[in-house]
């Protein structure tokens, strides 16, 4: 990875991409509303909240299921079996899919790390639309469907929600 961020176009082919996608973004997929978009215990004063659908959730030292396994992990297979050809990741952290509504004002939601310790962090960008993942540095990039962008998880980062679409999927996997 250059300069720790990689950033790859049309990662899945068509066909597995739209299995994904419209998976994700049709009625069957069961989301869960968080009311913070960072940090739980309040500090960023953070009021907005989106959306998530959890496939996989371990625990950070011993990798067992913190929660139940999604019953539509399997979906996940393809994805992950691509970016296990990328990064070689030992064992996964979390998958979890993000749903952001739209806002009508465009601002970065508060920086922060997914876990503190080394991790890889992939997002995949499930739709185009003018919301972006930003870091420290002010480096965007940019919500482009069946985008894969891949960094060092302890680079801090945020989201940016979209104004234009309804809607913003993302899916967020960390790995070690």
């Amino acid at each position: 990875m250059s300069n720790n961020l990689e950033i790859i176009d049309n990662f899945l082919d068509s066909e597995d991409f739209l299995e994904v996608k419209n998976f994700i973004m049709s009625p069957r997929c069961q989301w869960r509303y968080v009311n913070f978009i960072a940090h739980k215990d309040g500090r960023d004063q953070d009021r907005d909240g989106y959306f998530i659908h959890s496939f996989k959730d371990c625990h950070p030292k011993t990798f067992i299921d913190r929660f139940p396994e999604s019953p539509n992990f399997s979906l996940m297979s393809k994805l992950m079996n691509k970016i296990k050809e990328k990064i070689k990741y030992q064992n996964i952290l979390r998958i979890r899919s993000s749903l952001y509504p739209r806002r009508d004002v465009q601002k970065p939601d508060p920086f922060h790390v997914d876990y503190d310790f080394p991790h890889t962090v992939c997002i995949y960008y499930l739709n185009t639309n003018n919301g972006c993942t930003m870091f420290e540095n002010e480096k965007k990039v940019h919500s482009v469907e069946n985008q894969l962008v891949i960094f060092n998880g302890q680079k801090k980062h945020c989201s940016v929600v979209q104004t234009d679409a309804s809607a913003r999927y993302i899916i967020n996997i960390n790995t070690i």
